[in-house]
């Protein structure tokens, strides 16, 4: 059945059925209410793939195959099933295992032949490459220009002109002895899933391209070879190369299966094999004879053989047969009768119903919320993938940066990719970004993969969204329903669809039914006048600044204990905060971010006793010593490592019998409770003046404070009619030690110093805003505010409250003890003190 043969619908409604997609989903049901829409980054693997690799180790024994035939056997089948798979077999394609797509990459240009030695002398070819590609494609120029070949990139736009030439430019009459050109070009971008034209490799080969190289000065007399970047394309396509032959292809495995990670492939057309002769380093298993006392060795004539250094991982290898396994047994073949065929059609539509609703998105005011960034607009299947990729724009036109996107999808339990995906010249180009003003950006403090996300108002990256075979139409519409939720401040409105392909699950019901509740609970707490609630002022009366509270946080992430009176100062903060944390079984710390209901862990530090309590709704509370035990006075607690915020930390276990409590009170299997040792010394970052302070388990700093004035002016301009936090909720969710209150609003970005009774702080700088902030600390239930606002007010920069580090006592004070009641008085600079 041919694509342009079926209606939209008719092939919509015959993809996937409702009860294949629900076995699909079965098999994700660790995902919990998680959406998952970076299938570009990584498939996701099939709870029975795991179980069908274990069962087959668990059963049978494979060694070195080096060693034994058996498993060398075995693997020989492994390379038939995935040439079989691309539809072709050993005696077209060779196939090389890599650790990867960017290996084989790397593999084909440090071993190719680019020089040719003729009766006229040595001639040299030419590395072409689309400025499309991804980092790795571009990494290869290196290579390249090492071998002292031309290195020319193409744009999109020349490249998609120039394969539509049939007729390649007059060459003369003399042979092609001038060396060869490998072109590398993407199947699929990585960037928005546009696909590259396959059928011009021919064309390519026969020299389409060479009025482009003339242009630039470069020979033309040479043997055109294809590198192909699969990577992206194969995951949700299918790639047969019994029409499309291109001489080399470099893929993942963990891009179509999810699992094993570490294992990828190049393709070897067997006819240009031969011009893969510039190897240099060989490993076990690569030669036939090899001296050790003299430079002499003989490489092996299968080319797989002598390419593949060293042990193959064979049990990542043997793995492939139940991946592929797995898809036939989960996905029907009813498109072109191939699996890959109706994936493709599977994840096109997904994407192109996504692309629709957010091309109709417009904020109240008839402004469009959504810029995207494509090369097609989804009307054929051979040119577009299952990936979307945009920007959003506030109601004014200015842009929502990348992060807070981000944070807020990340709220919301939704995965995406932000940034530039590793691919720069898309990046740029969709962007409208010129190379002067990328090193500009640089210049600035910009780097890949940062959270710079907004420079001067213009974006740095964009949001991609990309679908897999167990993606429904239930992901597309959470995260449009987020969209409109957090960003566009418009009812989502769910698509009427006549398509039965996918499975729908019925997420919508809670929300609509916490959207009402939401709505009849906040109109009974507040006044509204023409959709905006007015809230009442609440000057202070006297124009001092008092310490209103103090507050530690024992457990990173944990509740606050909040300080009646008085609360020592130590070298790395207050005493007791932040010196637990909660670590999953593997190590990581956990935080809010993976389990809201951490905020419902409230720690208490009794100092009498020595102990930290903690207590739980429902639960008994249970103790464990300020101080790890010493057993025999010699040793101690059981020890262990953890990481937080990239730094390695010590500390020790606290026992079984609170981590037991933890784990039930969280729902979460073999979590650990983890003091800091006190030898740990992790230390600040360097500030502006290049001084560094000891830190706990603490992010950024040894202390935050939080201005409640700046707390009432963000909460009179959250417009979000579900948000019902109080001022004092909404205070409790920025987390500060130190809350003070003030008649004036924001001043404290101004501050350099201060000092709180008879103690100095350094301003160390604004606190960077997460999606933590979303999170009612009372509940642990999450909302869209204030984060939103807070990028709103702030042109994308989400920061709110400053940081500060420990000078010391002023006058010559011994007492490291701060107060609660303290006057607070800022510094601005050495000779002014603001009040």
């Amino acid at each position: 059945m041919s694509f342009t043969a079926m209606s939209e619908t008719t092939t919509l409604s015959r993809v996937i059925d409702s009860e294949q997609m629900q076995a699909i989903t079965s098999e994700f049901n660790r995902l919990g209410e998680r959406c998952y829409l970076e299938h570009a980054g990584a498939a996701l693997y099939p709870q029975s793939l795991l179980q069908h690799v274990h069962e087959d180790l668990l059963n049978n024994v494979y060694m070195n195959p080096h060693t034994d035939k058996y498993t060398r056997d075995c693997i020989e089948q492994i390379r038939c099933l995935v040439l079989n798979h691309f539809h072709t077999d050993p005696s077209k394609y060779s196939i090389i295992f890599t650790s990867g797509a960017t290996q084989s990459l790397k593999l084909t240009v440090e071993s190719f032949e680019f020089s040719s030695n003729t009766e006229e002398g040595f001639e040299c070819g030419s590395f072409v490459y689309l400025n499309e590609n991804h980092t790795s494609v571009l990494g290869l120029r290196e290579i390249a220009e090492d071998k002292n070949v031309d290195v020319i990139n193409i744009s999109h736009d020349n490249f998609l002109k120039s394969i539509k030439q049939n007729h390649p430019a007059p060459i003369g009459q003399k042979s092609k002895t001038d060396g060869n050109i490998l072109l590398a070009y993407p199947a699929k971008s990585n960037f928005n899933g546009f696909k590259y034209p396959l059928d011009c490799i021919q064309n390519i080969k026969n020299g389409c391209l060479n009025r482009y190289l003339m242009k630039h000065l470069c020979k033309v007399n040479c043997n055109w070879y294809v590198l192909l970047d699969a990577a992206a394309y194969v995951p949700t396509n299918n790639l047969d190369l019994s029409i499309t032959q291109p001489d080399f292809v470099c893929l993942s495995f963990y891009k179509i299966f999810g699992y094993p990670t570490g294992l990828g492939a190049l393709l070897v057309k067997n006819t240009s094999a031969d011009v893969l002769c510039k190897k240099r380093y060989f490993g076990g298993g690569t030669v036939d004879i090899v001296i050790s006392g003299e430079n002499f060795h003989v490489k092996r004539k299968i080319l797989h053989e002598r390419m593949e250094d060293g042990t193959l991982p064979f049990l990542s290898i043997l793995a492939l047969k139940h991946c592929f396994d797995m898809l036939h047994r989960l996905i029907p073949k009813t498109i072109n009768n191939h699996i890959m065929d109706t994936i493709s059609h599977h994840t096109f539509y997904l994407a192109k119903d996504l692309y629709n609703q957010l091309n109709e998105l417009h904020h109240p005011n008839g402004k469009k919320a959504v810029v995207l960034y494509m090369d097609s607009d989804f009307s054929d299947i051979k040119i577009q993938g299952g990936t979307v990729t945009f920007n959003l724009l506030r109601e004014d036109g200015s842009f929502v940066g990348f992060m807070e996107f981000q944070n807020m999808a990340d709220l919301f339990n939704i995965n995406v990719r932000t940034g530039c995906f590793c691919n720069s010249g898309s990046c740029q180009r969709h962007l409208n970004t010129s190379n002067r003003e990328m090193k500009e950006m640089y210049k600035a403090g910009h780097k890949c993969g940062d959270e710079i996300d907004l420079i001067n108002g213009n974006p740095t990256g964009a949001i991609r969204v990309s679908f897999g075979y167990y993606n429904t139409f239930n992901d597309v519409d959470k995260l449009v329903l987020m969209v409109c939720r957090c960003f566009v401040r418009t009812v989502f409105k769910k698509p009427k669809r006549t398509m039965t392909c996918l499975q729908e699950l019925s997420v919508y019901k809670p929300v609509k039914k916490a959207y009402k509740e939401g709505m009849i609970k906040l109109m009974n707490d507040r006044t509204y006048f023409n959709g905006y609630d007015i809230l009442p002022e609440t000057p202070l009366e006297s124009s001092d600044i008092i310490l209103d509270e103090i507050a530690i946080f024992p457990i990173k992430s944990c509740g606050a204990f909040k300080i009646k009176t008085i609360w020592k100062i130590g070298l790395k903060g207050f005493e007791y905060d932040r010196e637990w944390m909660i670590i999953r079984e593997n190590g990581v710390c956990l935080t809010q971010k993976q389990s809201t209901q951490m905020c419902m862990i409230k720690p208490e530090i009794d100092l009498k006793r020595k102990l930290l309590i903690l207590h739980f709704k429902g639960k008994p509370s249970i103790s464990v010593p300020l101080e790890p035990i010493i057993e025999n006075k010699t040793k101690f607690a059981s020890m262990c490592t953890s990481k937080v915020c990239m730094d390695m930390v010590k500390g020790y276990d606290c026992g079984d019998d609170v981590s037991d409590w933890i784990s039930n009170a969280l729902g979460i299997s073999f979590l650990r409770l983890i003091k800091q040792s006190t030898t740990d010394v992790r230390p600040q970052k360097k500030n502006a003046d290049g001084e560094q302070k000891l830190l706990s388990l603490c992010n950024q700093a040894q202390f935050l404070l939080i201005n409640k004035a700046s707390v009432r002016w963000l909460h009179g301009r959250i417009k979000d009619p579900l948000f019902a936090a109080t001022v004092d909720n909404l205070t409790d969710r920025f987390r500060g030690n130190l809350i003070i209150d003030r008649a004036v609003e924001l001043t404290e970005r101004e501050w350099h110093r201060i000092i709180i009774g008879k103690h100095e702080f350094k301003v160390d700088g604004p606190c960077q805003r997460c999606h933590m902030i979303c999170i009612d600390q009372q509940t642990g239930e999450k909302t869209a505010e204030p984060l939103r606002t807070i990028s709103e007010q702030f042109a994308g920069k989400m920061r709110f409250g400053i940081y500060l580090s420990y000078v010391g006592p002023v006058n010559g004070m011994k007492d490291k003890a701060l107060k609660v009641n303290s006057i607070v008085k800022p510094i601005i600079n050495e000779d002014d003190i603001s009040r």
